[in-house]
Formats: structure tokens, sequence, C-alpha cells
């Protein structure tokens, strides 16, 4: 009996959406950092082998950090050794003597009164302070200032250095709690934020957030139904809502040429995104695009662009659109038509490796980078080929990246990449590792706009009791006819 391509990913897809709506990467798949607030610098940090998790397969974000913990991080990235005999009476034959001997050697990370370094005690958010303007030589003085710091004490120099340095704004009720432990997620945090500026806080919050919606396929058939098929009715009156509620889309390019600052964003921005490159986005998305001069972003697998039924006796295909309809959509200026992979569309396998984006099980780092390249410049060759331009924007099938995979892009010129992660971007982070908002079938589409526009904002229509009437509501809103 021949199966369903479409169905297997969407049932595999669904289970990823379900259970996680972050991406995988190779070194860090956490169970309790999923949805975690320091989840992006947590796996920055462990994609650089800075931090490992535990044997269970947690991170524990929440668990206090030691002084010698914190060390062999820091000597780690700084690549500093020491041959030394130890520079303190307790340290002596303990597992961090060398890291601790090799940032106390250059004044780090110092001892304390007594003599000894008390390697097992947890850090303190004033030591850590200390520790990272030492190590980084981070410099300046912020004219903000946090209720339970006074000018006396200590550690303000450096607390201030981090805020002048975009490293921490404290926290919401204005303090910065300098005898309160750090945990793991806090360090991960701090020494992300000094490692990449992606990750650095605004302390003007002049921030420039970014929605941006994932869709899949669109289907008549109510059967089809899911978490990433929806009808194409529910598409229609997601992008009625858009409109009456003044959002404005944009391609990859608006939000790139923004990004560098060569054009300014319009007005609440959104950016409306499809992976896969189905023809029923030809169907019934590009005409409702069309219809109300809406943009899309599309991403494309290249092996399946045009293929119908094309796979032999075991696997059929759902249609996926010709390049001849790309070029037709593209033209319109409706459509962006950007990189999923040429054919590393592929879940992770139980074992944590993954056939597709992620590093195969015994591949070396340089193994898989060269093999992401080389698939990423097929389906790169193909679009400026069929199209006539270069893509700048990666969508990782199933959300699945590591640091060597963003490597790989920048490298080839991307300038931004889409996951599976949800949640609101903001511009001033960067481009990269974009999360998005999933609609689900099952997810009424004002719920969806909820998710999306700035609180405070009413959502029309919600007590409007069917999608059709609601659709009829809007239509007159906006004077559709």
């Amino acid at each position: 009996m021949k199966k369903h391509l479409l169905l297997s990913h969407l049932i595999l897809l669904t289970i990823y959406l379900l259970i996680s709506a972050s991406p995988v990467t190779a070194s860090a798949s956490f169970t309790d950092t999923e949805e975690h607030w320091a989840y992006d610098e947590i796996n920055y940090l462990t994609d650089q082998e800075l931090l490992n998790g535990y044997p269970d397969g947690t991170f524990r974000p929440s668990r206090s950090i030691t002084r010698a913990e914190a060390s062999k991080v820091i000597a780690d990235q700084l690549g500093l050794k020491s041959t030394n005999s130890s520079a303190f009476p307790d340290t002596s034959g303990h597992w961090a003597e060398s890291y601790i001997n090799a940032i106390a050697e250059r004044n780090i990370i110092i001892g304390f009164e007594d003599g000894e370094f008390k390697p097992n005690h947890t850090l303190r958010r004033s030591e850590l302070a200390v520790i990272l303007t030492r190590a980084y030589q981070l410099e300046g003085s912020s004219s903000s200032t946090f209720s339970d710091l006074s000018n006396n004490h200590w550690a303000f120099p450096h607390v201030s250095a981090l805020l002048a340095n975009h490293i921490t704004t404290g926290y919401k009720d204005g303090t910065f709690r300098p005898s309160r432990d750090v945990s793991r997620a806090e360090f991960s945090s701090f020494l992300a934020r000094i490692l990449d500026e992606r990750f650095k806080v605004n302390a003007e919050s002049n921030e420039q957030k970014i929605p941006v919606l994932m869709y899949h396929s669109l289907s008549k058939n109510p059967a089809d139904w899911n978490s990433v098929t929806i009808s194409p009715d529910k598409f229609y009156e997601e992008m009625l809502y858009l409109k009456a509620l003044d959002m404005t889309t944009i391609s990859s390019q608006q939000l790139i040429d923004a990004k560098n600052g060569k054009a300014e964003l319009p007005k609440n921005p959104v950016m409306v995104t499809f992976d896969d490159g189905y023809r029923n986005n030809y169907q019934y998305a590009y005409p409702v695009l069309e219809k109300l001069d809406m943009q899309a972003v599309i991403s494309i697998i290249g092996w399946s662009v045009g293929r119908t039924t094309d796979l032999g006796d075991e696997l059929d295909i759902t249609p996926h659109f010709t390049w001849a309809e790309a070029k037709e959509m593209v033209d319109s200026g409706h459509v962006d038509i950007q990189s999923h992979s040429f054919n590393l569309h592929n879940p992770g396998t139980s074992d944590g490796y993954a056939k597709g984006t992620l590093p195969r099980e015994g591949e070396t780092t340089e193994e898989h980078a060269d093999r992401f390249k080389k698939d990423t410049m097929k389906i790169h060759k193909l679009i400026e080929e069929n199209l006539g331009y270069e893509p700048e924007l990666f969508t990782y099938p199933y959300g699945a990246y590591n640091q060597t995979t963003e490597n790989v892009l920048k490298e080839l010129g991307y300038q931004a990449t889409l996951t599976t992660r949800s949640g609101i971007s903001d511009l001033n982070n960067g481009l990269f590792r974009m999360k998005r908002i999933n609609s689900p079938d099952y997810l009424p589409s004002y719920q969806l706009m909820d998710k999306i526009v700035p609180e405070g904002v009413h959502v029309p229509f919600r007590t409007v009791p069917t999608r059709e009437a609601r659709i009829a509501k809007l239509e007159d809103y906006l004077d559709i006819k």
C-alpha cells in the first residue's frame, strides 16, 4: 500500500510542534529548557561546548553555578592554561584546580580574606559582575542605577560597566540583587551577551518587534486539518484580520534592508511565511495575497519543486508548485521565494541525531559543514537560475540548527534564518534564529491575533460565532467586495 508523503511529514512536524516549539540543536536538546527565557543563550554556549547538560538530559537552568564551574567556563572560553601549583590551600586536587589557577593568575577572580578560594561555594551576582568585567575588559559606566546598589558598594563600578555594555538591565523592580546566587541560566545569558551582539539587552527599550506567522499547507478537506494544515478560509480570515488591525506584511528583503539601515519598516510589520512549497500555496494562498495586496515568504525544498507522484511505488507526494508557478508568484510582487534546503528536510532520529541539517552520528564538524554547504548551494543556485535572484533567508527544516549551520549560511551570504521556535523576535537581536507563531487548525483566528498584536489592542468580532460570519464582518469593515 502506498504511503502518503505529506501525511507522514505532517505527523512528524505535528509531533515536533506539540512537544516543543523550539529548534533542535546538535549539542543541546535539553528536556527542561524548551520554553525557558534563556533558551537561545543556553544553546549558544552548549554549541560552543562551553557548557554541558546532565546525564538525564536536563540542563537545570535554575541550579546555582559554583565558583569552580564558572572558573572552568571562563578559562575555556579565553583559552587560558596554567601548570602552576595550586594558588589556594583548598583547591589542591580539586577537579577545577588548573582552571582556577589560570584565571587567578590573571586577577580575573580572587580568593577570600582567609586565603581560601571556596571552589564549591555558589557564585553571587556581584562576584559575576567583577569576573566578567575583568575577563573581557568591559569598560564604561551608566547613568542608570539600581535601588539596592549604592555607589559605595564594592561591585558598583563593575555592575555599572555591565549595564553600559547592555549585558544586564537588572530586575523589573529596579534592583540588581548583588547577593543573590547566579543560576546556570543567568550565567549563560550574561556570557552569551558578551560573546555575541545578538543577545545583548537593549537598555533604551527601543525594540522593534517582528511577528512572523508560520504556515505550511492549505486544504479544503476537513480530514486534513491539524496543527500544520488549515483550511483556505482560515488563512483568508487571518489575512483579513491583519489588514483590519492595520498590520502590513513585509518581504524578507524589506526585513533585511531595515536591519542593515537601508530602509525603515512600515508601521506594524508582520511577515507571513509558508514552508515546503506545496502547490496548494499557489492554488489558495496566492490568490488571497493578490486580492488583499499582501506579501508572503515561501521557503521551498529544492528537490520537490514541481513533483507530484514521482517517487516510485512506495511513496506518493503531495504536489508542489513548479518553477513556472514560482516565477509567476514572484513576478506578481506578492510572493518571495526563499530556501528550505535542497534535500535536508528530514526529522531527527530517536537517538538525537538528524538526517538533515544536524550532524549525522560520527560526523565531524568539518564534514557536517561541508555536507550542509553543498546542499545549501544546490538550492541557492536553483533559485538564482529559475527566479533571477540569490536567496538571503534560510528556513531550517524542522527548526533544526546549530552553530555550524549558522556559520555556513553567513559564509554564503545569508542574512536571516527562521526557526520553528514559538515567539516574537526583536529586530535588535538580529535576523538569525528568528522565532515564529504557528497557526494550527484548532486555534481561532482572533486568538492567533492576540499573540501578535501589542498589549491592549482590541481584536474585533471575537464574539461572532462562525468563521463565515466573521469573514463577512471583516470584509464589510474593510470594504472588500
